[in-house]
């Protein structure tokens, strides 16, 4: 197994991976996933102790990364990122993004189905050592784009991906990510 794969699995779960490869259809996959889990928690972690409330610059990370070459020619790429938002637990009320963003608990939305080939969360995540106010001002946002999962496999994916990288951050508010995400 590539170092990638097993990362992978770390990231989304083996049988997750799994079938994610299989709904991709037929080809040979190219797995990518630079960061294992450790490192991408120390970056994340760094940056959640360094946040100011008026810094707006956020990384994002490709945890992992899923490509399919179809028979056509065609590409096929899920992938699996994560950074922590410009978005806050705050604005989630505000009328310009309550219309697209669904309230799951006091810690977690999900954004709306917009016929969009991706699924995204905004978790509320403190980090210990991090200033006061982190884990509301500066929540972790977490995506999975797709070409064509459907959307039980997308949530699947997504919420054992957010579950297993909070985990890894200890965030000190243990979200709650429910297995079903309301639509």
């Amino acid at each position: 197994m590539s170092k990638d794969l097993a990362r992978c699995h770390q990231y989304l779960g083996e049988r997750n991976v799994g079938a994610v490869v299989d709904a991709m259809g037929e080809g040979d996959p190219k797995v990518s996933a630079r960061l294992g889990l450790r490192d991408l928690a120390g970056r994340l972690t760094a940056e959640a102790e360094a946040w100011t409330e008026n810094d707006l610059l956020r990384d994002s990370y490709s945890a992992c990364r899923i490509s399919i070459l179809g028979k056509n020619g065609g590409a096929q790429v899920t992938e699996a990122t994560v950074k922590w938002s410009a978005l806050t637990v705050k604005s989630m009320s505000e009328p310009k993004y309550a219309r697209s963003w669904r309230k799951v608990n006091d810690q977690v939305f999900v954004e709306k189905e917009m016929g969009r080939p991706s699924m995204r969360l905004l978790v509320r995540c403190g980090v210990s050592g991090a200033p006061s106010g982190q884990g509301l001002g500066l929540p972790l946002e977490m995506e999975v784009a797709d070409p064509g999962l459907n959307v039980s496999l997308r949530q699947k994916v997504l919420t054992a991906f957010a579950r297993i990288v909070t985990g890894r951050l200890a965030c000190v508010d243990t979200p709650k990510i429910p297995s079903v995400l309301p639509g």
